[in-house]
C-alpha cells in the first residue's frame, strides 16, 4: 500500500502525518467537548455547585469516600451523568451504553499494549494514568492523544507478542470481565434506584481505572495459563473485547429502531428511525428547551462528539495496523473500514484489528 510504505520508510512523514493527524484531532475533540458541548450548560453547572442541586430539585451528593479532597474530584462527574441516567430519555441510556462499551474495548488495547512492553506489575501503571485521564478529560480528546504516542513510538511494522503464558491468560479474564465495569455505575440507567445510590454509583466509577489495572494484576497471580490453550494468546484477548463492544453497539442500534416503533403501534418508517439516530449520535446545535434540559442535553452532546472523533481516529489507525498483512488497496479496505464501524462501533472495530493484525501475522 503506498502510504504504508510511505510511513514506513520515512519517519520524518510517519512523524507530521501521526502529529497532524491524531493530533490535530486530539485538539478538535478538546474543542468539541469542552467549548461546543458546554456552551449552553455552563451557567447551569456553575448553579448547581453554588446551591448543591440540580434544576429539578434534585440534590447533589458531596461526600463520597472519608477524604474530602478526592470527594472535589468526583462531583464534576456526579454532575455531568446525573441527568442523563434517570431514565427520562431512552437515548441516553442507548449512548451511554455504546459509548463506555467503545472505551472500555480501547482500555483492553490500551492495556495489552503496555504488557507487552513489560511484564512488570509497575508497567500497569501506564494504562491506569491513560484511562484516568481519559475520565476527566474526554475520549475524543485523550484517545487520538494516545493513538499518536502509540503511532510515533511503536509504528505498524511489527507488533510485540505478550511473551508470558499467564499475563496473557490474565489478560483475556481482564477483557471478559472488563467489559461488565461499565454496567457498575450505568445500572441506575435500567433499575430504579435513590439518587443517593446512584450517584455514589455515578462517582465511585472513576475509580474503574484502578480496578481495571488490578483485575489484571489479580489475574497475572493466579494460574490462567490454561485458558491461552487452544486460541491465539495474542489475538484472544482483543476478540473478547471487540464482541463486548459490538453487543453494546448493536444495543444502541436495536434500541434505536424499537424507539422508532413504540409510540406509533408498531409501525416503522424510514422517517422515525432516521429522527431517533439522529437524536442518538447528531449533535444538535439547538439551544436547550428549559434549564432543566440543560445538563442531560450537554451530557448526551458530549458523548455524541467521542463517538465521532474515536470513528474518525480509529478508522485510519485500524487501517495502518492491517495495511502490513492484508494487500487490498486502500480504497477498498477503508470503506469496509468505516462500514464495520457504523455495524460494530469503533471501539470494536480497534479491538478487531489488532486481532486480524495478530491472526494474519
Amino acid at each position: 500500500m503506498t502510504l504504508l510504505r510511505l510511513l514506513q520508510g520515512l519517519p520524518v512523514w510517519r512523524l507530521l502525518f501521526s502529529t497532524g493527524y491524531w493530533g490535530g484531532l486530539a485538539w478538535l475533540g478538546y474543542y468539541c467537548l469542552w467549548s461546543v458541548s458546554l456552551r449552553h450548560a455552563t451557567a447551569a453547572i456553575k448553579e448547581v455547585r453554588r446551591t448543591s442541586r440540580f434544576a429539578d430539585g434534585t440534590p447533589l451528593l458531596r461526600r463520597f469516600s472519608p477524604f474530602p479532597t478526592l470527594d472535589a474530584k468526583l462531583v464534576s462527574a456526579v454532575i455531568f451523568y446525573n441527568g442523563l441516567m434517570d431514565g427520562s430519555d431512552p437515548v441516553h441510556r442507548l449512548l451511554l451504553v455504546d459509548i463506555h462499551s467503545t472505551m472500555q474495548a480501547t482500555a483492553l488495547c490500551i492495556l495489552v499494549s503496555s504488557r507487552s512492553s513489560s511484564s512488570s506489575s509497575l508497567s500497569l501503571i501506564v494504562p491506569t494514568i491513560w484511562n484516568i485521564f481519559n475520565q476527566f478529560y474526554g475520549a475524543a480528546f485523550v484517545y487520538p492523544l494516545y493513538l499518536l504516542f502509540e503511532s510515533v513510538s511503536r509504528g505498524f511494522d511489527t507488533l510485540r507478542p505478550v511473551d508470558n503464558s499467564r499475563v496473557s491468560g490474565a489478560l483475556l479474564v481482564s477483557a471478559l470481565l472488563g467489559s461488565l465495569l461499565p454496567f457498575t455505575f450505568l445500572f441506575p440507567a435500567f433499575i430504579p434506584c435513590s439518587v443517593a445510590r446512584k450517584q455514589r454509583a455515578i462517582a465511585l466509577y472513576r475509580f474503574a481505572p484502578i480496578i481495571f489495572a488490578l483485575l489484571q494484576w489479580v489475574g497475572e497471580h493466579l494460574p490462567l495459563e490454561a485458558l491461552s490453550v487452544g486460541v491465539h494468546p495474542d489475538s484472544a484477548p482483543y476478540v473478547a473485547a471487540g464482541l463486548a463492544a459490538a453487543v453494546g453497539h448493536f444495543y444502541a442500534l436495536g434500541g434505536a429502531i424499537a424507539a422508532a416503533r413504540q409510540p406509533r403501534g408498531g409501525e416503522i418508517r424510514r422517517s422515525h428511525i432516521g429522527y431517533d439516530f439522529r437524536r442518538l449520535y447528531l449533535p444538535s446545535a439547538t439551544p436547550p428547551p428549559s434549564v432543566i434540559a440543560a445538563l442531560p442535553q450537554a451530557a448526551h452532546t458530549f458523548l455524541q462528539y467521542d463517538i465521532w472523533i474515536l470513528l474518525a481516529a480509529f478508522v485510519p489507525y485500524a487501517f495502518l495496523l492491517l495495511a502490513p498483512v492484508v494487500s487490498m488497496s486502500f480504497w477498498i479496505v477503508i470503506p469496509c473500514l468505516l462500514s464495520a464501524t457504523v455495524a460494530l462501533g469503533p471501539g470494536a472495530v480497534l479491538a478487531f484489528a489488532y486481532a486480524l493484525r495478530w491472526h494474519l501475522s
